[in-house]
């Protein structure tokens, strides 16, 4: 069996560019927004081991993107604090992180968010020093009245923050230059604030006098020139005079727009999925908890949209990421005005929150209305289908328990086929819970050895011919769980291969201890292995059992699923010298053009049906089959079997 690689270049393709070194490109994009007293080569090896830095908190389990602050205050601290510093970094990074995009997001906030608060503490800092200056001026006008005052007007008139002088009262003395640059431009100096921003200072000065704190710092918002909103770091002091008398109240202000605005963009794109728009997982599940704890019941349905994976492998990702984002329109645009959240969880999956019990067979249709209209990507007119799942809960009721409810009846109602829907049904998860539970108990006793494997004997005219290898295992609280079971859940619990191989490994000694073939049955999932030979060679070489010796039955439902692997599969056992067979068979053509083309050594039909014309036309089917050759296995159920396995 061939395995598959990294198709070669073609003949005559130019080689491909080379990739720009990450550092070197995040250092040009820092080095014409700010002055930094640090050699280029210097300022490179920092990015570099910051970058490192990134990945390693990207890639990190469990993901915790707060370290990554650290990154925004070196920038601070190397006094890259220019304008489009902390710009140019979040667009250098957003291209050069390569991950997931939430997590990309996260961390690009905690860079923003460290570099932002580095920021505000060194403003603070020179807000301090200039409050320090100033008071240290007016406490100087006893002694030297002229000097204290040149210096103080050195600071107020050529600082870059904005500085207001108040009397006693609240009203304003003097502005310097930068603050009415800020919010009044060509401005009366002594009326830069609007009636309500001076009506909110004023409040702050009184609750200044009020507190045991000379100094007061808050964050507040004030009307631009513009009449936009303008948001500032504001720190307050009161000005005493020798008696201890409030007399000035000075205001320090720094115009932080800018930064709120990048920090609200990275908040929405951190709650939000980049391609679509909509809410992501971390933003809906609040709001389902919200409408939860509300009175009332709520529906919620668990969406799965068919076949993007074909349209990605077929039309590209790009055509992919279309039919995404035309799915969150269409959704949108059908439950407007009904009051729904529509988010998107990740991949393909999308939920629709609606508060009531809306009829769910009207609101299924309108939604597979909305989405099956078809659909132009690249060229090509795509039909867009999706499976759904609906659970309704009362008020109150845990949030990600309905969540996995609807979950749950999607996943139902996809075994159904593409485009179906079904709704919560509680026997039915009840029983779908009590069989993942099931599976999960299986890989413990796996892990702990508590599955044996019991050889019946394969007899043929009475004579013992070979052993079959049987699955048993003993669950503590369901009792005993068939071979058959034991395969179905090993394929749905992800034990597939570990069971197959260990099962090989214990047959094949078996079989070479006791000189008997041994017949091994695989599941649907073990059949379509394309790595299945491996572990056979493994065995037979470990036990030094003939290849004759081994008959292997493959699962007639893996041709279903993947009809071109389970074939190779065939015809590279065959080469290996095994002997092959099809179980689980049904006589449907595709099983029957596999025994045409390969000659098996036997083929095991399914349990005789009940329906009379169904199992006449399966018994009449196995005569054909033997004329081609191959045996027909059971276990006494069928008369006239050639192998029958004796329980």
């Amino acid at each position: 069996m061939t395995q598959s690689g990294d198709p070669a270049r073609a003949e005559g393709d130019a080689p491909a560019a080379p990739r720009p070194d990450p550092a070197e490109v995040w250092t040009r994009a820092l080095s014409g927004t700010a002055y930094a007293p640090m050699a280029r080569a210097r300022i490179r090896e920092h990015l570099e081991r910051h970058l490192a830095h990134l990945a390693r908190l990207l890639a990190g389990e469990p993901f915790d993107p707060d370290p990554g602050a650290a990154v925004g205050e070196w920038l601070v601290a190397a006094r890259f604090t220019g304008p489009h510093s902390l710009q140019r970094t979040v667009e250098v990074l957003g291209r050069l992180l390569d991950g997931d995009p939430v997590r990309v997001t996260a961390l690009l906030g905690a860079v923003a968010a460290g570099y932002v608060d580095a920021v505000r503490g060194q403003v603070f800092a020179e807000q301090e020093e200039v409050r320090s200056s100033l008071l240290a001026a007016l406490e100087r006008t006893r002694h030297d009245l002229h000097d204290s005052e040149a210096r103080f007007r050195q600071v107020f008139a050529s600082s870059a923050v904005g500085i207001a002088i108040f009397d006693a009262d609240g009203a304003v003395l003097e502005a310097n230059p930068a603050l009415v640059a800020m919010l009044r431009p060509g401005g009366d100096r002594r009326a830069p604030f609007t009636d309500e921003d001076l009506a909110a200072l004023r409040a702050d000065q009184r609750r200044t006098l009020l507190s045991e704190e000379d100094v007061f710092r808050a964050e507040r918002r004030f009307t631009g020139p513009d009449g936009d909103p303008m948001w500032t770091n504001v720190s307050l002091s009161v000005v005493r005079d020798t008696d201890g008398r409030p007399k000035y109240h000075v205001a320090v202000v720094e115009d932080t727009t800018e930064q709120r605005v990048l920090r609200e963009y990275l908040r929405h794109q951190a709650l939000h999925d980049v391609l679509t728009g909509l809410p992501n997982r971390q933003s809906f599940l609040p709001e389902l908890e919200r409408v939860l704890g509300r009175q009332g019941a709520a529906t919620l349905c668990y969406l799965d949209v068919d076949g993007v994976g074909a349209v990605n492998d077929g039309l590209g990702y790009e055509a992919g990421d279309g039919l995404l984002r035309a799915v969150a329109r269409r959704l949108t645009a059908v439950l407007a005005g009904r009051g729904a959240t529509v988010a998107r969880l990740g991949g393909d999956e999308f939920v629709v929150l609606l508060e009531g019990e809306p009829a769910i067979p009207s609101l299924a249709a309108g939604i597979r209305a909305a989405l099956g209209r078809p659909l132009e990507l690249a060229g090509r007119r795509v039909a867009v289908s999706a499976g759904m799942g609906f659970a309704r809960t009362a008020r109150g009721a845990d949030a990600m328990a309905l969540l996995r409810r609807a979950h749950s009846t999607l996943r139902r109602a996809e075994r159904c086929g593409k485009g179906q829907w079904a709704v919560y049904d509680e026997a039915l998860d009840a029983r779908e819970r009590d069989r993942l539970a099931l599976a999960a108990a299986l890989a413990d006793a796996l892990a702990g050895g508590g599955v044996n494997i019991d050889y019946l004997p394969v007899e043929r005219d009475g004579e013992r011919v070979a052993a079959a290898a049987r699955l048993r295992w003993e669950d503590g609280d369901r009792g005993p769980v068939s071979h058959e079971d034991c395969l179905r859940l090993a394929d749905e619990a992800g034990l597939g291969g570990q069971l197959s191989e260990w099962v090989l490994d214990e047959a094949c000694a078996f079989a070479a201890q006791e000189g008997l073939p041994v017949l091994v049955s695989l599941s649907p999932d073990q059949s379509r292995d394309p790595d299945l030979t491996a572990p056979v060679a493994d065995a037979l070489r470990t036990s030094g059992l003939p290849p004759q010796r081994l008959w292997l039955g493959l699962a007639a439902g893996g041709l279903s699923a993947d009809p071109d692997v389970v074939e190779d599969n065939l015809t590279t056992l065959a080469d290996m010298g095994v002997r092959r067979l099809l179980h689980g068979f049904t006589c449907a053509l595709p099983e029957l053009s596999v025994v045409e083309r390969h000659v098996l050594h036997g083929v095991a039909p399914v349990e005789p049906p009940r329906e009379a014309l169904a199992h006449r036309a399966l018994a009449g089917t196995l005569p054909l089959v033997r004329a081609t050759g191959a045996l027909v296995v059971s276990d006494g159920r069928w008369p006239g079997a050639d192998l029958v396995v004796r329980s």
